[in-house]
């Protein structure tokens, strides 16, 4: 382990973006993880490996402690004390994990229920009807914050700065972005696709200049079904408008791999349902 002495670091594991198992580990004393299914926190020596895993993804604190809240789990700084263990056979290895740990970890039914590309072709479809609908409202003078950068696509400032590779859904939501190594900033999900999302934050946050690289991960939740994603991609801002109360702004992802794509798509799916629903 490279960390400092007494410093915390946090890594995910995710099928499909979906966050699965949530890790604390410092060398040579904390090793603790919780899952959706097993939110009580288990020490497992075999989390030391963790960070070495390619499938392993670091978070920062608020970061984790959204993944955790998500589970019912308030995340406090520090370890937790007299925890269980789990003895295993080493070394670990959390990219295939043995049937044992499956069930230890609460994570039998990991990877089952892929999409089949008819699935796909739904779940764009409704991406489809859920954006022609947002489209029409916005072009009907739709007032707020919110609302305008639902339309921000068509505004002066953005659409010239930003060519969005594909369609953009409304969401409400939070993004939890990492900006270096310590400083994470929570704003507003209003909009996303595979492609890049738009976001809302207060005025006066700060918030990096248009064409600056943000390094990721990006942590999504929709406001509506309380899901959330994890992007470990890198992405840059595209465009950032301030609109007195609030700063707008545009962030394209970089490259998404077949899984980070269905687990967006499965987000958006969802949201669009539940709004269908309202």
């Amino acid at each position: 382990m490279t960390a400092g002495a007494g410093e915390l670091r946090y890594f995910v594991l995710a099928d499909r973006a979906v966050p699965y198992l949530l890790a604390r580990v410092r060398w040579p004393d904390v090793a603790q993880a919780i899952t959706a299914r097993s939110p009580d926190w288990l020490d497992d020596p075999g989390l030391f490996d963790l960070p070495y895993d390619p499938g392993a993804v670091t978070v920062s604190f608020p970061q984790a402690a959204c993944v955790a809240a998500g589970w019912g789990r308030p995340l406090h700084p520090g370890s937790a004390d007299g925890v269980p263990s789990y003895i295993r056979r080493m070394p670990a290895n959390w990219s295939d994990l043995s049937p044992s740990e499956r069930r230890a970890w609460g994570l039998e039914s990991l990877g089952r229920g892929r999409s089949s590309p008819r699935r796909v072709r739904r779940l764009r479809s409704s991406q489809a009807k859920v954006f022609a609908a947002s489209a029409a409202s916005a072009a009907a003078g739709a007032n707020g914050h919110v609302a305008a950068l639902a339309g921000a696509g068509a505004g002066r400032g953005s659409a010239e700065t930003e060519r969005r590779r594909d369609m953009r859904v409304r969401v409400d939501g939070r993004a939890h972005i990492r900006c270096g190594d310590t400083t994470t900033i929570s704003v507003g999900l209003v909009d996303l696709s595979e492609g890049g999302m738009g976001c809302v934050l207060p005025e006066g946050s700060p918030l990096a200049a248009p064409g600056a690289t943000l390094g990721g991960p990006f942590l999504l939740e929709a406001e509506a079904t309380a899901s959330r994603i994890c992007l470990d991609v890198a992405g840059q801002t595209s465009w950032q408008r301030g609109t007195g109360a609030s700063t707008q702004f545009g962030v394209v992802f970089g490259h998404l791999d077949e899984g980070e794509s269905e687990g967006v798509q499965r987000f958006l799916a969802a949201a669009c349902s539940r709004r269908g629903r309202r």
